[in-house]
């Protein structure tokens, strides 16, 4: 009998170690667990402060009325007009999501594309005769060509895909 004693006192013992060594160990499950996700969230954020700074970089722009188009490569970049009626049509176009050739005369800016269409010569078209077809990265990655060479009227098959005004 004092034996049987003895060795359930060991085993309630053991017990009560056995309960004291997983403590630390949930208590590091539970901070790592803390870690990972506070990790996530982190990086969640940097990713969309990323995203957005790429976003403003390519809609960069000098007027508080102004929209963006989304060419055939998925490229972005704002336009800005000062006729009234190229508006109207802008606003329409973001409307019906049609797709036209939206450009005008490139020049030098200091945004994500080094380019916009400068406002005074925004033309939206079915057809384009008079002017060269591109898109937002052919325009960008020669610009040399677009600006100094060309001279005329750019366009970029497009799609209005926002409205600020």
């Amino acid at each position: 009998m004092f034996k049987s004693v003895l060795l359930r006192n060991q085993n309630v013992a053991g017990a009560k170690h056995a309960c004291r060594s997983e403590q630390p160990l949930k208590k590091k499950l539970v901070i790592i667990v803390i870690i990972v996700i506070a990790s996530a969230m982190i990086g969640y954020l940097l990713l969309t402060y990323w995203n957005n700074l790429a976003y403003f970089s390519k809609t960069k722009h000098e007027t508080e009325r102004w929209s963006v188009i989304v060419d055939t490569k998925k490229d972005i970049i704002a336009i800005e007009t000062t006729d009234p009626d190229i508006w109207v049509s802008l606003k329409n176009l973001n409307e019906n999501q049609t797709e036209m050739w939206i450009g005008g005369i490139v020049e030098e800016y200091h945004n994500h594309w080094g380019f916009r269409f400068r406002p005074d010569t925004i033309v939206i078209a079915e057809i384009t005769i008079e002017g060269a077809q591109s898109n937002i990265q052919g325009i960008s990655g020669d610009l040399n060509y677009w600006i100094n060479v060309w001279t005329k009227q750019a366009y970029v098959l497009a799609k209005v895909v926002e409205i600020h005004e």
